[in-house]
């Protein structure tokens, strides 16, 4: 089976081509950073804005199932989609999309699972909702497998965050999210081949923490000794966030907690693949 996962060289990426290459023939994409020391062969320089480039790379790899994982221009990200979606349907393909838990950030009062539609209130929730719904609508349920992902864990981000909290980043008590490994996720997406699962997945911690209780871990578990104050989320910082004003189309709780967090109700993904965001958060510190 061959595979091309696009986006090879992101923090979920690579881990997807380490995994899936001990089992199936993977080609992955890279922009700026190709990975050191790996074979030419299957690693494709790739410009998104190059619509044409789409069309050849996926000729010449001839992909069984196309796992997307890209970032950049929203615009020519969903041209992208629709070129992979094309082909796909024309050669009886598959296609994995790695989306996130923002396409329910305009309904911040509580955790979602597979069975809630999307209320995105962020620019990044409203393009991955419209990626979710072309595939889904070009290739149906059967051909596509959507993959939410909450704030994903991976060494270099356990790194960055510890120096945004340095840089004086604000820290909020009230805002839970779930979190999940970029390991674990690939693990839980080859399974999801082997075993053609299909449709939409929350692949996500069985639990949530707050942003404080989460920069209170790393700390806990790093040499850091530093001090920070965490304060209350308002709803209009939370607008500033993603850059909107009008407040009134948020769904929001009464107990003044902002949730950008999944839950799943795949029992079989979530016995095999669940953690905690606790153990989520020890498996990144422990890497050497």
């Amino acid at each position: 089976m061959k595979i091309l996962i696009l986006g090879a060289s992101g923090t979920v990426g690579r881990a997807l081509h380490k995994t899936l290459s001990t089992k199936y023939e993977v080609y992955g994409t890279f922009n700026q950073n190709k990975p050191e020391d790996v074979d030419d062969k299957y690693w494709l320089k790739y410009d998104i804005a190059d619509a044409g480039l789409t069309d050849d790379i996926l000729s010449a790899v001839k992909p069984d199932i196309v796992i997307s994982s890209l970032t950049g221009n929203y615009k020519n990200q969903f041209l992208v989609h629709k070129r992979v979606a094309k082909h796909l349907k024309q050669y009886s393909g598959f296609c994995i999309f790695l989306s996130t838990a923002n396409v329910f950030d305009g309904s911040p009062d509580r955790c979602h699972s597979e069975d809630d539609p999307p209320y995105p209130f962020s620019d990044y929730g409203k393009f991955k909702q419209s990626c979710e719904e072309l595939l889904l609508q070009s290739l149906g349920e059967d051909n596509c497998l959507i993959v939410r992902l909450p704030k994903i864990l991976a060494k270099r981000e356990i790194s960055n965050m510890i120096q945004q909290v340095k840089n004086g980043q604000p820290i909020y008590s009230n805002l839970y999210m779930s979190l999940n490994t970029d390991e674990n996720v690939a693990s839980a997406i080859q399974y999801c081949i082997d075993s053609r699962k299909s449709g939409t997945l929350h692949l996500t911690s069985y639990d949530y923490m707050s942003v404080d209780e989460y920069i209170g871990l790393l700390f806990e578990q790093s040499d850091e000794n530093i001090k920070y104050d965490a304060k209350k989320l308002t709803v209009d910082e939370y607008c500033a966030i993603f850059n909107r004003e009008d407040a009134s189309v948020l769904r929001l709780s009464g107990d003044a907690n902002f949730y950008v967090a999944l839950k799943s109700i795949d029992v079989d993904v979530a016995t095999r693949f669940g953690l905690s965001c606790r153990e989520a958060v020890m498996q990144i510190c422990l890497r050497s």
